[in-house]
């Protein structure tokens, strides 16, 4: 069994070579996409295995993925193949400022993904299960496959982390991606929003406000990404009081900002399964998410631990405060 598993929607990405138009476009490389499968990529490159858990339709896309998963050491042992529903894939324009993406996912494989497809893993040696707030919000079906897969991987002892990515165009309204949000949060161990994202899951502006909420909570663990200056982690100590640590970024050239909260959480996870210390985590995480920026790719620029010990030992810090 991998040290991290992983649980979303991975699709094939298909980039337009124009940053203009889609119409302008005259090729379409095909790459991966997804948020999950950009973490998973990012555990895979720092050293760890990982295991993914999805559903794919029988067709080209869906064996264009596994075959790339299988090459990249990526574990496919609990992906289910099905017919009937297809593979999701996407469209890309690439920004430095605002990628512009056109998915074709409506009715996938994966949104149909149902809870019993957590019947047969094998939780043995499992140390940390990711999962996100996009596969969470496809269906009501992959919200509850979701659900039965952080309980079982509790019972087994894992630890759970969470990013909330949200997509509020997959969801009924605010107030219930809000509500639905924060009840998985609850029975994660380590939470980790960006700041607006935590404004509004919260309700509260103040970094240290929205911390205290979801530790109230029982997440043992609150990371803050604070935009592209840095990030903050609070925890409570063995007094009940509050602890923080806040790290700055990297100056880099940005190209693309696809991707790069989820080369954050790869740091955040391969800095929990080699035990570093809070500045440590979150130097990291913050060196993986810049080192995304600077690729049009959301995932193929992800480093490796060499390249990633590099980058931090001679890029320059930015200034952050809290």
């Amino acid at each position: 069994m991998s040290e991290v598993m992983t649980i979303g929607e991975p699709m094939v990405n298909l980039i337009a070579d124009s940053d203009e138009t889609y119409m302008e476009a005259r090729t379409l490389p095909r790459q991966m996409a997804g948020a999950e499968f950009n973490v998973a990529i990012g555990v895979n490159r720092q050293g760890h295995s990982i295991s993914y858990v999805t559903q794919l339709g029988d067709d080209w896309q869906g064996d264009l993925i596994i075959d790339y998963m299988n090459d990249s050491g990526i574990d496919t042992a609990n992906i289910r193949r099905v017919s009937g529903a297809a593979t999701g894939f996407q469209l890309k324009l690439p920004s430095e400022t605002d990628s512009k993406v056109i998915y074709f996912r409506a009715g996938s494989a994966a949104s149909q993904t149902t809870p019993d497809i957590v019947d047969g893993i094998d939780f043995a040696g499992l140390k940390i299960l990711h999962v996100t707030g996009i596969f969470s919000a496809l269906t009501p079906r992959t919200y509850d496959t979701v659900s039965a897969l952080v309980d079982a991987a509790r019972a087994h002892g894992v630890t759970v982390t969470f990013d909330p990515n949200p997509r509020p165009t997959l969801w009924p309204s605010q107030e219930a991606m809000i509500e639905a949000t924060n009840r998985l949060a609850a029975k994660c161990d380590v939470f980790m929003p960006g700041l607006s994202e935590g404004q509004l899951f919260a309700g509260l502006d103040d970094p240290r406000a929205i911390a205290d909420f979801y530790l109230d909570m029982g997440v043992k663990k609150v990371i803050i990404k604070l935009g592209d200056s840095g990030s903050a982690s609070f925890e409570r100590d063995a007094n009940g009081e509050r602890v923080e640590t806040v790290v700055p970024s990297f100056e880099v050239e940005v190209v693309d900002t696809v991707g790069a909260g989820d080369g954050f959480a790869s740091g955040v996870i391969t800095a929990l399964l080699e035990g570093l210390d809070d500045e440590r985590l979150l130097e990291r995480a913050n060196a993986v998410g810049a080192i995304q920026v600077t690729s049009v790719s959301d995932s193929e620029g992800l480093p490796t631990a060499e390249e990633l010990e590099r980058f931090i030992a001679t890029t320059d810090r930015k200034e952050v405060t809290l």
